[in-house]
């Protein structure tokens, strides 16, 4: 059972309950996994502890930060973990970019991209120039050549497209 450590009223809203999730697991004869909130290394820890869950489930800290989980995972090992950096995601970027292009409609598309890279701002600088870039471009086909050009960059070693790169309306 995976406890979302808040209530429907509360949603998505700061704090999370996770001591309550201790009174559930303790009132329950089966697994309980732990959600709400978790955003960094040390709050798995604090909600590992609260709750007393080993299991935790990743939202929105994890849409944020995708390496977020091993580096959860390295720290209940005793292990430090360097996470995922900014040249790791580019593919990843278009990897997503490439499924939203398969499953939505092309007024959709440039919305999710966009909302991807708005979570990852919270962790990567680099996220925030690539959202200036892209704030005000809708055309899929534009975003396919910015894509292009941000893995062209990440391929020569450079840390973001070039400002040039990015092709306006």
């Amino acid at each position: 059972l995976v406890v979302h450590a808040r209530t429907k009223a509360q949603a998505y809203r700061p704090p999370a309950y996770w001591e309550r999730i201790a009174d559930i697991r303790a009132a329950l004869g089966i697994p309980v996994v732990a959600n709400g909130e978790i955003w960094t290394v040390d709050d798995g820890r604090r909600c590992r502890e609260a709750s007393g869950c080993g299991m935790l489930m990743l939202g929105r800290g994890v849409v944020s930060d995708p390496g977020l989980g091993l580096a959860i995972k390295a720290s209940m090992n005793g292990c430090a973990s360097p996470g995922i950096g900014w040249p790791q995601l580019v593919p990843l970027l278009a990897e997503f970019w490439h499924i939203v292009c398969t499953r939505l409609d092309a007024r959709s598309r440039a919305g999710r991209l966009k909302q991807w890279l708005n979570f990852l701002r919270r962790r990567f600088p680099e996220a925030q120039t690539a959202y200036q870039q892209l704030r005000t471009i809708n055309d899929p086909a534009l975003i396919d050549v910015w894509l292009a050009a941000m893995q062209r960059a990440q391929f020569a070693g450079v840390a973001s497209a070039p400002h040039a790169a990015v092709v306006t309306a």
